[in-house]
Parts: structure tokens; sequence; C-alpha cells
């Protein structure tokens, strides 16, 4: 189940990239890169519950992220560093099954894989400031 839902993930992950950049529908996005991946049906029902939660909560996200970015902008973040963060963020309020370090992890993890070196260390503490706030 972890693999599966670390493959996941990434596809969440390319498919919010993909709708931020282009404008296409979540769902249309989400259901491609799903087909794409050759996901199995309990991963991709977890992708598109993720990637919808994330779409449909990115401002009410962003609103509880910017206050722990101490002296930067959640528009300076690069874009799939917001991303990340929005997604570890939602599975956090809204997949009560995860385990926040899980979902802290796994951001951690696809930022080593997709971002800049020093993103992880970034995602981590700016993840971990929000946890204890939750806490």
């Amino acid at each position: 189940m972890t693999k599966s839902r670390h493959k996941a993930r990434e596809v969440c992950l390319q498919a919010l990239y993909w709708t931020e950049s282009a404008g296409d529908p979540i769902q249309q996005t989400v259901h491609t890169m799903c087909i794409r991946s050759g996901l199995a049906k309990s991963a991709s029902e977890f992708a598109s519950a993720l990637a919808k939660t994330v779409w449909a909560n990115r401002e009410a996200l962003d609103q509880e992220i910017e206050p722990v970015l101490d002296n930067w902008s959640l528009k300076r973040v690069a874009r799939i560093d917001r991303i990340l963060l929005r997604m570890a963020l939602a599975e956090m309020h809204h997949f009560k099954d995860i385990p926040v370090k899980v979902s802290i992890d796994e951001a951690i993890e696809l930022a080593k894989r997709y971002s800049e070196a020093k993103a992880s260390g970034f995602i981590n503490g700016i993840l971990d400031a929000l946890a204890k706030k939750m806490a």
C-alpha cells in the first residue's frame, strides 16, 4: 500500500502542477495522469481524492501556510514546493487515516526528487511548524 500511495502522490503532484500551469480541470487532469501511470484502482482513487481536495481547498491551505513562512511570501515559493506543501497539509487535515509524520516524509521525498536540492529542508521546516500548530 505504501508504495502505491507514494506513486499516487507523484501522480497527484504532476496533475496539480499541470492544472495550475495549463488551467485544465483537475478531475480530467488527474484521471489522465492515473491512466498514463498505470495506477491500481485504489491508488487512482487516492490520487484523485487528494488532488481534488488540494485543488478545492488551495486558498485556505495557502492562508494557513503563509504565516509560517518567516519573512517570505508564498508567491515567491517555487510552484512545485507550494504544491507539495498544500498536498501534505491537505493530508493532515482531510485524510485522518494517514499519520502526520507520513505526510511530511512523503512531501520531503517528493521534494528530493522533483525540486531543488535545498527544497526538502525548507518543506520539512514549514510542515513541521504547521504540524506543531495543529497539535
